[in-house]
């Protein structure tokens, strides 16, 4: 690796940012922290002990910063934040509460929650548990938040990765079928990517998930479906009132059916109507040639959808 690519790793910082951390009810937290203004909170996908961090949103940030004060956090286990104190907050439930407890320790309030993947999965639980703190909910591509699809391209795609799931090479080629260009992921942030994922804490993270999986076989996915059943329900009763933007790429390979000539983004769609069941203030944007990762691939025009859509629900809110 080139000294470039090598400099800011005690923070795995890219593209010319610089992380922070905080402790967090004792769990060391990464974050970035720039601008002035209403908060944005924007939160990763991924899963714990994987590939995304707070790094995803690095190409949002600098624009995004002009305007508003943007945090992006790294989760729970993941990235260069710890580990939970108990085994059983691997958990979605687990990761929303430390989120919590985040915004929380930053004094944060009137939030822009954005959120991607599962990290939208995050935010989506979290305004409904909090939305007194909440102004505006967006949602960036399919997550584990929405209604189950079928057999996607990714799945296809995930059959060509290297089998043992341990590996950087199977986490990085799970990113890579997930991004729509080559240039989604430049060699900097491939290797701060792999630089965290190998950290001590995140070996540790696999391996006690590993451990908690054999004593308890289903785990953490049934408390997770649980968790989300009941987010379902409450959302359907018309729990999030506040406005909600969903961002869509086209060409994302966990919106395409494995059969399907196109993306018909069933995931996003049925999530939209679960949402705007009771709140008429819904929208969603579909962008083209994207993939999972639109706001990386598009950056300008996603930050500046972003941007309209916070001015105009602060105007006439």
């Amino acid at each position: 690796m080139s000294k470039h690519i090598l400099e800011g790793y005690e923070t795995a910082s890219v593209d010319g940012l610089q992380a922070k951390f905080i402790d967090v009810e004792e769990v060391t937290t990464r974050y970035y922290d720039y601008g002035q203004g209403e908060p944005i909170l924007m939160v990763h996908g991924g899963s714990m002990g994987g590939a995304s961090t707070a790094n995803n949103f690095s190409r949002n940030i600098p624009g995004l910063s002009n305007q508003f004060r943007v945090i992006a956090v790294d989760r729970l286990a993941q990235g260069m934040t710890g580990n939970p104190i108990e085994d059983a907050d691997f958990t979605n439930q687990g990761a929303t509460r430390h989120m919590y407890q985040f915004i929380k320790s930053m004094n944060l309030e009137g939030l822009h929650l954005v959120g991607h993947s599962s990290g939208g999965g995050i935010m989506f639980y979290l305004a409904l548990e909090h939305p007194e703190i909440v102004k505006t909910l967006t949602i960036i591509s399919v997550g584990p938040q929405m209604p189950k699809r079928g057999s996607t391209k990714f799945d296809k795609l995930l059959e060509e990765c290297p089998p043992d799931r341990t590996t950087y090479e199977h986490r990085k080629c799970r990113l890579l079928a997930l991004g729509h260009t080559p240039e989604t992921f430049p060699p900097d942030y491939e290797a701060a990517d792999e630089y965290m994922g190998n950290l001590p804490k995140s070996v540790e993270t696999r391996k006690r998930m590993d451990a908690m999986r054999a004593i308890k076989p289903g785990w953490p996915d049934e408390e997770n479906k649980t968790y989300r059943a009941q987010a379902w329900e409450k959302a359907r009763n018309g729990g999030l009132q506040m406005p909600i933007l969903i961002f869509c790429g086209k060409q994302d390979t966990l919106s395409w059916g494995a059969d399907e000539p196109h993306a018909m983004m069933t995931g996003e769609l049925n999530f939209f109507d679960l949402l705007s069941t009771k709140n008429r203030n819904v929208k969603m944007v579909i962008i083209n040639q994207a993939g999972h990762f639109p706001y990386r691939e598009h950056p300008e025009v996603v930050n500046a959808d972003l941007i309209h859509f916070i001015k105009y629900w602060n105007e006439h809110r």
